[in-house]
């Protein structure tokens, strides 16, 4: 029979379907009973999920990845011989695989290697890693450039990001100007959330320019093995490599080519079909396989060549393909029309909270994206040869695109804490966070050594300070206070004579006891006394590239004239805890904050969810919003201070999860700014637990926005419906249009945050936002898996509010970071 007359059979049995080998599986188009598609193919795409970690160390997952390519290449040649549709096939989800093979190989490996590309069995494809939505657009952009002269070798025309469940909008322009057309994602929502459309599916991804991506909106990277199979192969965890009592499939344990067992995996393939009939109406079908003992970093499955081969040979339909990306987009090209739904706006990700786990490394790191955004500024500024510093530079920007890959640590860290593979993972992970702050700082140092303005301290009383950004600057000038060879206390400006006497910042040092120095009453210390590491002035409204120069002086009779009022804002202060209430913005006469607000601007929220396993039931979904407990810290202290440039609030909270929680706000006089900054003695937290910093906004009618690797987000609107509302990744911040207000809120150290409203684990999708009430996540610890518990450390958060008209646009500060330097 063959396929016009079993379908027309079909159609005249009132809708039964009879399946029985050698015959086509149809699949009917959702919602148009008199058109039905039949699968005819199904695309097998053997790949290994790279986790830079997790299974096991980092370190230990590259040379298993390298040693994958090895066995591939030789499963390749051993098959070159099978029919086409069964010969092995490869594909590398990540290109930094692939860099580190060409790194290690020998030349006739490579050439080796090379055949087997150009023959079509090993396929690469564009992506570095499976990224989060932290990524800088900078730095990411450098790193693809760094890796260009390889893409040029290899042309990957196809991009891969599995497990992660989403990705940033900015994405879609950077794949797009090189050539890149088409996306695979096969996101794992075991965990949390879900994708924009059930899963398989295909949308064209499109951004706020109008390009499009054809993205294949694929099941989990680990499917294909789901649908020839009932129950996993492997029982229990996941091992460790080393683990001799632990061993990959072989022979016949999965995908099995014997008949009997084949005619078993096509009863099983047959009802998986049916279930995905009314929503996939194409003719062939890509499924994702990656091998079972780890799934993740797993060995190539040698299996699928001689099952794919005696399947067809049994002459059963659909028929198997071990297949690449590109071979299955070819095939399926001529059915993708218009009618493919396209899909407008950011990928918002459910999995983007995990790495508030780690607020201090991720607070390091997004200081080091900015101080290297300066840098190559600053070469330009500063007339240095940007070559002397171009291999650092690179190692910089791959440090700081590596440590926004997916692998964030051991798959058990969350249940094992204190285990090796757990201390080990971070470890390892977070030496690129750190290693990207202090190369960034050392880059800055030389930079400004290079400088034919520089003069070393020992020699000079002058310094000078630099805007080294693009944009317009206020902030604080910072000198080491540990470094001065003479009395100093004030910086003299040289060219208008303005003073600005130095405001001191004290900490714990290596260093003989001053009695003269008053300790804070700040974290107990009994290893070294206290004194000024570091003084500082505030400067307002540096220009782009603006340098100025100051003479360090020492004043004796300071002035006690009376200080400036503020142009800018009224305060309204709460009279039983001295606290801000709320704050008028006086060009406008309005209020900042919402006087209606349950919180008070600023405040802290401590998240407590309740009950057996809280933390499995935030990733499903079911947690009742009653086990969501939320309180807030007891201010103890509170002080206020009236300086030339700023009044300064600080406040001294006391709740358990910390040692100590202090809160400074600088509101300052002659510019429309404030900046708050929140400075937490933190203890480790093992229990789930999250924080939140609350920023109820007054604004009418409001439009909220952020960046999403250089693609502006109206939020609501640029975001891909269906995908995560519960919380959003902001990068340097938030900002509301409004009708009576235009408001900025710059986030620079805390990267996520939540509008509207705190609805954890409520799998609430993306909306737009009703009021301008926005929660800085500062930290939380609800992952099962993958992360770290909350580590002890001095975490400090830095938020700067500006305010303006509504007709003027405003946005959050890129960077207040000011340099400053000894000059001639």
């Amino acid at each position: 029979m063959n396929r016009r007359e079993w379908m027309k059979l079909n159609s005249l049995l009132s809708g039964e379907i009879i399946l029985v080998p050698g015959q086509l599986i149809p699949v009917q188009a959702k919602g148009d009973n008199s058109k039905s598609t039949t699968i005819e193919e199904i695309h097998i795409i053997n790949l290994s999920h790279t986790d830079f970690g997790y299974t096991d160390l980092p370190s230990s997952t590259w040379d298993f990845h390298v040693k994958n390519i090895r066995l591939a290449m030789d499963y390749c040649e051993e098959t070159i011989q099978y029919p086409e549709e069964a010969r092995f096939k490869w594909t590398f989800e990540s290109f930094w695989i692939l860099e580190r093979f060409l790194q290690e190989a020998a030349p006739d490996e490579i050439q080796r290697f090379d055949k087997l590309v150009d023959a079509g069995l090993i396929e690469i494809t564009v992506m570095p890693g499976n990224m989060t939505c932290l990524l800088g657009s900078h730095e990411w952009e450098k790193e693809l450039d760094r890796l260009s002269p390889v893409y040029q070798k290899y042309n990957p025309k196809i991009a891969i990001q599995d497990d992660v469940t989403g990705l940033p909008l900015g994405l879609v322009n950077s794949l797009s100007k090189r050539g890149i057309k088409h996306l695979v994602t096969g996101a794992n929502t075991y965990y949390t959330g879900g994708v924009p459309l059930p899963a398989p599916s295909f949308f064209w991804w499109k951004n706020n320019k109008g390009e499009k991506i054809l993205a294949y909106n694929g099941e989990p990277y680990h499917s294909a093995y789901d649908y020839f199979h009932k129950t996993p192969w492997r029982k229990g965890p996941v091992p460790h490599r080393y683990d001799i009592w632990f061993n990959q499939p072989e022979g016949n344990e999965i995908f099995s080519s014997k008949e009997e067992d084949i005619l078993k995996s096509y009863e099983i393939l047959k009802s998986k079909l049916k279930d995905i009939s009314q929503r996939y109406p194409f003719s062939a079908l890509q499924l994702s396989m990656t091998n079972h003992l780890t799934m993740d970093n797993d060995y190539p499955c040698r299996q699928l060549s001689e099952f794919v081969k005696s399947w067809n040979e049994m002459k059963l339909q659909p028929q198997l393909v071990f297949s690449t990306p590109s071979r299955f987009f070819e095939r399926i090209s001529q059915e993708i029309t218009q009618e493919v739904k396209t899909l407008h706006g950011e990928w918002c990700d459910w999995w983007a909270d995990g790495i508030t786990a780690s607020p201090f490394e991720v607070s390091i790191l997004q200081s080091a994206k900015r101080r290297n955004v300066d840098i190559d500024n600053a070469l330009k500024l500063l007339k240095i040869d940007s070559n002397i510093f171009k291999k650092r530079i690179n190692q910089l920007n791959h440090d700081l695109v590596f440590a926004s890959e997916h692998t964030w640590g051991a798959y058990d860290s969350v249940a094992r804490p204190y285990a090796e593979r757990t201390k080990g993972n971070i470890a390892q992970k977070f030496d690129y966070f750190y290693q990207a702050d202090e190369n960034s700082k050392r880059i800055r140092a030389d930079v400004i050594r290079a400088s034919d303005r520089y003069k070393p301290f020992s020699r000079t009383k002058f310094i000078e300070v630099l805007n080294p950004g693009k944009e317009e600057r206020s902030g604080w000038a910072s000198i080491s206070a540990r470094a001065f060879r003479f009395k100093a206390n004030a910086a003299k400006d040289t060219r208008s004579g303005a003073i600005h006497l130095f405001e001191e910042i004290l900490d714990s040092e290596w260093s003989e006891r001053d009695d003269t120095i008053v300790t804070p009453n700040a974290i107990p210390n009994d290893v070294w006394p206290y004194h000024p590491v570091e003084y500082r002035f505030f400067l307002e409204k540096l220009k782009p590239g603006e340098h100025r120069k100051f003479e360090l002086v020492q004043i004796d009779d300071l002035d006690t004239k009376p200080k400036k009022a503020n142009q800018f804002f009224e305060l309204e202060i709460d009279k039983q805890n001295k606290v801000i209430r709320n704050i008028i913005y006086k060009p406008l006469n309005t209020k900042l904050f919402d006087d209606d607000s349950s919180y008070l601007p600023g405040q802290l929220i401590i998240e407590r969810p309740q009950g057996e396993y809280s933390r499995a039931k935030i990733a499903d979904g079911t947690i009742s919003p009653g086990d969501m407990k939320q309180d807030s810290p007891v201010i103890t202290e509170s002080l206020k201070v009236d300086n030339e440039c700023a009044t300064r609030y600080k406040y001294v909270l006391n709740e358990k999860f910390a040692k100590r929680i202090e809160q400074q706000w600088d509101i300052f006089k002659t510019i429309p700014c404030i900046e708050i900054t929140t400075t937490i003695w933190m203890k480790e937290n093992l229990d789930p637990i999250a924080a939140y910093q609350a920023f109820p906004f007054a604004v009418k009618s409001p439009k909220a926005y952020y960046d999403s690797l250089g693609a502006t987000i109206q939020v609501g609107v640029d975001q891909i419906p269906n995908t995560c509302g519960e919380y959003s990744t902001v990068q340097n911040g938030v900002w509301f249009e409004g009708d009576n207000i235009n408001l900025a809120l710059t986030t620079l150290d805390t990267p996520m945050g939540i509008f509207d409203s705190i609805e954890r684990g409520s799998k609430r999708g993306v909306f737009k936002p009703k009021s301008g009430h926005f929660y800085s996540m500062i930290f939380q610890n609800y992952w099962l898996t993958n992360f770290a518990t909350l580590q002890p450390t001095k975490l400090v958060i830095r938020q700067i509010i500006e305010c303006g008209d509504p007709e003027a646009p405003i946005s959050p500060v890129e960077n207040n970071e000011i340099w400053a330097y000894p000059s001639i």
